[in-house]
């Protein structure tokens, strides 16, 4: 019974730390290059694809690491589903104010960068639940 349980919580906590790797090297790799390619203009809706696009990827790669994760309770999955891209969001937000912290003046709290940690999170899931 115990196993179960550390099991169910294993697969949930490690399934949301992938997310969260995930998006910090995004945020480092990619955001940086999109940033260099586009100084003067930032185009949010290609952004937004990117961000899709690799949240899609690394839900599918993930599918190798982790290729099934059975919860004992029907609800956990649908938790999951609506906690994991506001926690995603927030991350991406935090992680993007470490980083720019030093070098511009920034809020702790962009939109932008919450919005692109969700839509990655939603990728994710979706890539996830559609090939797993």
């Amino acid at each position: 019974m115990i196993e179960a349980i550390f099991e169910i919580v294993f697969g949930f906590v490690a399934e949301l730390v992938v997310e969260i790797v995930g998006e910090v090297l995004i945020e480092l790799g990619f955001h940086s290059v999109a940033e260099r390619l586009s100084n003067k203009t930032r185009n949010r809706f290609f952004l937004g694809a990117a961000y899709g696009l690799f949240g899609a990827v690394l839900g599918f790669a993930s599918l190798y690491v982790f290729p099934k994760i059975a919860f004992a309770n029907p609800a956990i999955p649908v938790l999951y589903f609506i906690v994991s891209p506001v926690i995603a969001g927030l991350s991406l937000t935090l992680v993007s104010f470490a980083i720019n912290r030093g070098i511009r003046p920034v809020s702790w709290f962009e939109f932008d960068k919450f919005a692109f940690g969700v839509l990655f999170a939603v990728a994710y899931s979706i890539s996830r639940v559609i090939f797993g």
